[in-house]
């Protein structure tokens, strides 16, 4: 069995922060400043002459014994460090992005009854070689797999969830916690009779195929937000209706007095029920025709997983969310810093040498 795993988008941060110079170019003149130090650190050469009358005094004026003659210097190089990185202007640059959104609200009306155990939709898929090889899965599980990808490219949109059989079940209200309607997507599971243990009932325990409930469901939670000007529902089905206390037409007449569109797909091969009922489809694609029609949605016919995924992404297409990005753009100057540390340095190396000079020769 192919495993088939949702890819969750990421959300990009909305704001950053990050450190940067105004004036880079300045920084280059921190490699002068640092030869000037070690080269003041070198012997000079020595003198062709020795006077006798200095003898004496060679030890002493070698290298000054004051705190100025040993401080001095490093404070005034400290001084012009700091001034040379106040000039390249240090900043944090601050970079905020503000987006305003009109998302559209989508509920998601999947059918789990029993005959969605069908092992009929067939993916193209790669091997360890790289060579394509065709898959056939349940249509429960292409589905799963395809409704996933389809709310992974819907970010900004509140999407809500109804699973249905027999009866209708609201899984997830709208919401815009994605992960937690994709988690619920994996979920989702078929009854199945095993001979030893007996039947296990299914996600929903009640078999048949209540499609206008279903659309009722979906259309009641969308009229809870009389704000969203968009409104959708994607109902993905292999069967007609065949439970429930109303039509679907009914409840698409309905959903289209609340402003609601009703996209429908139906999923699964096209098989005829028996030789003796063979102008018979298993799937009512007449009344899913007229649930789109009546709302202003559009049908869809998905035989494979390729079709499947072609009649959401025709879907995403369709109905748009209209995102505008605005990026703001702000800076806090640091350069003030700098610029203190190399004025008290300097002043500090003044008073050093006013109060204790360098010894003369």
């Amino acid at each position: 069995m192919m495993h088939l795993l949702p890819i969750l988008a990421n959300a990009a941060p909305e704001a950053t922060r990050e450190f940067t110079f105004a004036e880079p170019m300045w920084l280059w003149g921190l490699i002068p400043l640092l030869l000037l130090l070690i080269l003041r650190r070198r012997k000079g050469a020595v003198a062709a002459v020795i006077h006798p009358a200095i003898r004496f005094a060679v030890d002493r004026v070698k290298k000054p014994s004051t705190l100025a003659g040993r401080i001095g210097p490093v404070l005034m190089t400290l001084s012009a460090a700091a001034l040379i990185i106040a000039l390249a202007r240090p900043q944090w640059k601050n970079e905020h992005t503000e987006q305003t959104v009109s998302g559209i609200d989508i509920m998601i009306a999947c059918d789990l009854s029993g005959s969605m155990a069908n092992q009929d939709m067939l993916f193209i898929t790669e091997d360890e070689s790289g060579r394509k090889r065709r898959v056939a899965v349940d249509r429960l599980t292409a589905a799963k797999h395809v409704i996933n990808e389809f709310i992974a490219g819907r970010p900004n949109d509140r999407i809500g969830l109804v699973a249905f059989a027999g009866k209708a079940k609201l899984c997830s209200p709208l919401t815009l916690d994605h992960a937690i309607v994709a988690y619920i997507i994996r979920e989702f599971y078929l009854g199945t009779a095993d001979p030893f243990r007996g039947e296990r009932p299914g996600y929903i325990s009640e078999d048949g195929t209540a499609i206008g409930t279903a659309i009722a469901s979906a259309a009641t939670r969308l009229n809870e937000r009389k704000e969203t000007k968009s409104k959708v529902i994607i109902l993905v089905t292999d069967g007609m209706s065949n439970r429930g206390s109303i039509t679907p037409t009914e409840a698409a007449e309905q959903a289209k007095e609340l402003g609601i569109k009703i996209f429908t797909i139906a999923i699964g091969m096209d098989k005829r029920l028996s030789n003796y009922t063979s102008n018979v489809d298993t799937f009512d694609e007449k009344t899913l025709k007229r649930i789109a029609d009546i709302t202003g949605g559009k049908f869809y016919r998905a035989s494979s997983g390729a079709s499947l995924q072609k009649a959401f992404a025709n879907i995403d297409k369709l109905e748009k969310t209209d995102a505008k990005r605005r990026t703001l753009i702000s800076y806090d100057e640091l350069f003030p810093w700098p610029l203190g540390i190399s004025l008290l340095f300097l002043t500090l190396g003044v008073l050093i040498h006013c109060v204790l000079p360098k010894p003369a020769p």
